[in-house]
């Protein structure tokens, strides 16, 4: 009787700490996902620790692309018009890389399994951390062209990396509060995070539906040949200025709805002039 009742008690502590736990991972889960629904809805707070990270494809893609991008972002900077290779180019890019590399490298340490959603954040994080313009450089370059003063090489480079990990520094101090909190929202990563999801995210799918990445596909092809419309066929779609048919001859008008005036009632259809602000 003695060793029923002590096995049962022991059943019974086993139960109740097995559902502790459970109630500890759902609280830690509950904690960890935003309150905010449309960052819950697109930001995942579950992780695979199981997925290879520090893989020879992700140093090899990320010293390439870390390369080609802060080149490419500083050699343009002083242009007049300056053009910029954002991290969005390096995603899509280095998705198809990523998954070439998977397939054609040998098994093993070179190539542990398929290019998975961690190596390809990482990517994009280390090239765009080292794809920003240092704004160190405006200084020395100012000093030489127009003052006539140069203090060497390594004094420059010694200005430019405390200036930046001046910037990290920050960033790692103000993480504990920016960063970890579930609660805090970043805008503009939102639209990262919702393609690292769609290109690497299995969805459970009903026949007949879509998959993000096909979606995705569909949307990006279909917006390649709608932009030669608006862009070199027909041009007038970037701003229609229907207030201005009225009365042509008006140039009160004009003003008032034109597009070189203050453009109140036109219309758009260019993609480029409907995000240019956001």
């Amino acid at each position: 009787m003695s060793d029923h009742k002590q096995e049962y008690t022991a059943d019974k502590e086993l139960f109740d700490e097995k559902h502790d736990i459970e109630r500890v991972s759902v609280i830690l889960e509950e904690e960890e996902n935003s309150p905010i629904p449309e960052v819950a809805a697109i930001v995942s707070n579950k992780d695979d620790p199981n997925l290879p990270v520090m893989t020879f494809r992700y140093y090899f893609m990320a010293v390439l692309f870390s390369c080609v991008l802060s080149f490419f972002n500083q050699f343009f900077w002083f242009r007049t018009n300056p053009m910029t290779l954002s991290t969005l180019v390096i995603q899509l890019i280095s998705y198809p890389f990523g998954r070439f590399m998977a397939r054609v490298l040998p098994a093993g340490r070179l190539n542990p399994g398929p290019f998975n959603i961690k190596e390809h954040v990482l990517v994009a994080l280390t090239a765009n951390c080292a794809g920003g313009v240092a704004y160190a450089v405006d200084i020395t370059v100012i000093q030489k062209v127009f003052y006539h003063e140069y203090y060497g090489f390594l004094a420059n480079l010694l200005l430019i990396l405390t200036t930046q990990m001046l910037g990290y520094g920050m960033a790692g101090v103000l993480r504990r509060y920016l960063v970890y909190p579930a609660a805090m929202i970043w805008p503009a990563n939102l639209v990262q995070v919702a393609l690292f999801n769609t290109l690497h995210k299995e969805e459970d799918l009903a026949p007949g539906e879509w998959s993000r990445f096909k979606f995705f596909c569909v949307a990006a092809f279909a917006m390649f040949w709608y932009q030669w419309i608006p862009g070199f066929i027909f041009p007038v779609l970037s701003a229609i200025t229907w207030v201005c048919w009225i009365n042509p001859k008006n140039h009160i008008l004009a003003q008032i709805g034109g597009a070189k005036g203050l453009g109140l009632g036109a219309i758009s259809l260019d993609w480029n002039n409907l995000v240019s602000y956001l």
